[in-house]
């Protein structure tokens, strides 16, 4: 019988070197801290991110604990872990993977907190990042729609493991300490979809929490009392019965395909295939499903010259769960079809009336400056002009627009995920966009890509630290 996911997986781990990443994984992991980073600075300017820095360092200051980023106060591990997190979370600039979760706000604050502490170098941090993002994307992949479903948002759920991961990686636990950590993640998991689903704000504090939990885990772990059970995500009442409905693979919903999933494929090609490399960079303060639908319609706008006054419709094609978010059981608006500011028809129509959507930190569109929901040519086109149309075999994040003029001429266009897997030079070029309002200026990016890119050549992590303060 085949060893469960954990000890396959927690062997993996326990053994993974920085040598045997390939390039791309290396650069894929830089390109992640980068976007987190950026975050991090750009919410250190909003009331989230400084009320987070304030409040770890009067519950959590510790004198010779980890730097909170962006500000260079001492808490502890946990304390900096949150802070640097909700830094990262209160900016909207982070990372996505399978529509629901977001990895980047819970395992880069993990990583660089736990390596500091436990004076790693930056290629042990590029390994343990590697680990937990690998370990998250494989864990969550088939199951976050049905995860939605039991009532539970997957993204704190899901990154509470991979930072987990991350956190015994660097504490350089071997394999049995992992599969306790596993365990031990799997047991603090938590995060409700009640909020996404009936308008509460609760959910802005999940990400900060997985955090909190992952590294907690693998604090408990180290203690070395902790025998984590070997099923703890297969087994009868493990993590996938409580948060899927099955311990079998049986799904309730999936974005496409099968509604069955061996176990056997959490694990299959482990250390040879990365699912880390499709993630992708949120660049706008929305739903990761409306980047796509922006960017595509922008695209098309300047490549057909169309003029919002000579178009006739506009009908925007997307994976029907990802028009009925959080989740089909419990869609937070089941009129899917009904335009609101905030939703894909206003963000498909605010691209066909000026151009673009403003990305976090960006330049404004559009006539009524900050004040994008008082557009009034916006709010008639959406109105009056944007359909959705709902495809169950359309593939996430992968929106076709038509576009039908006045005159009968139809303009059709396409945006595969793919292109939105960027690179570290595709993504820096893309994070140009967010420097209007990126509080250093242009010195202090480029001083941050810099200082991202050499990550494998330091001996410590005290440069990255160091340049979220400048």
């Amino acid at each position: 019988m085949a060893d469960s996911i954990s000890r396959q997986v927690a062997r993996w781990a326990a053994g993974l070197t920085f040598d045997a990443l390939p390039a791309e994984v290396v650069d894929k992991i830089k390109a992640l801290m980068l976007h987190a980073l950026t975050g991090a600075v750009l919410g250190a300017a909003t009331a989230h991110g400084k009320e987070a820095v304030h409040l770890t360092k009067a519950e959590e200051g510790k004198p010779d604990g980890a730097t909170i980023l962006t500000d260079g106060s001492k808490a502890t591990r946990i304390g900096a872990t949150f802070a640097a997190s909700e830094l990262i979370h209160s900016s909207l600039l982070f990372d996505s993977y399978r529509m629901l979760t977001h990895p980047g706000p819970v395992l880069i604050p993990a990583a660089i907190v736990n390596a500091e502490l436990e004076k790693e170098s930056g290629r042990e941090l590029i390994t343990a990042l590697a680990a937990g993002y690998e370990f998250l994307f494989r864990l969550c992949d088939d199951f976050i729609p049905s995860t939605a479903a039991r009532g539970f948002r997957p993204s704190p759920l899901y990154c509470t493991m991979g930072a987990a991961m991350v956190t015994g990686k660097l504490m350089g636990l071997d394999e049995n300490g992992l599969v306790a950590t596993i365990a031990l993640a799997a047991n603090f998991a938590s995060g409700l979809n009640e909020g996404p689903r009936a308008g509460g704000n609760e959910s802005s504090i999940h990400e900060p929490q997985a955090a909190r939990n992952g590294v907690f885990a693998g604090v408990m772990a180290r203690t070395g009392h902790i025998k984590g059970a070997e099923k703890s995500l297969e087994g009868e009442a493990g993590f996938y019965n409580a948060f899927t409905g099955s311990s079998q693979g049986k799904l309730s919903y999936a974005i496409k395909g099968l509604m069955e999933i061996d176990f056997g494929s959490v694990t299959a090609g482990l250390g040879t295939r990365y699912k880390l490399l499709t993630a992708m960079f949120r660049m706008y303060p929305t739903a990761g499903y409306n980047q796509p639908v922006i960017d595509l319609m922008a695209e098309m706008k300047r490549q057909h010259n169309l003029d919002p006054d000579d178009i006739d419709k506009v009908a925007v094609s997307m994976n029907w769960i990802e028009t009925l978010y959080p989740s089909p059981a419990f869609p937070r608006f089941p009129d899917w079809n009904t335009a609101r500011v905030g939703g894909t028809h206003y963000f498909a129509a605010h691209a066909a009336v000026n151009g673009g959507y403003p990305v976090v930190g960006g330049r404004t569109f559009g006539p009524t400056g900050d004040h994008l929901e008082q557009d009034q040519r916006v709010l008639d086109f959406m109105n009056q002009k944007v359909t959705l149309v709902q495809e169950r075999e359309r593939a996430m994040f992968s929106p076709a627009i038509s576009v039908t003029m006045k005159d009968g001429a139809v303009h059709s266009g396409d945006y595969p995920y793919e292109r939105m897997e960027w690179n570290f030079d595709q993504l820096v070029e893309r994070l140009q966009d967010c420097l209007p309002g990126y509080p250093p200026g242009r010195s202090g990016f480029d001083a941050l890509v810099g200082t991202v890119r050499g990550t494998d050549a330091f001996a410590s992590v005290d440069p990255i630290v160091q340049v979220t303060m400048s």
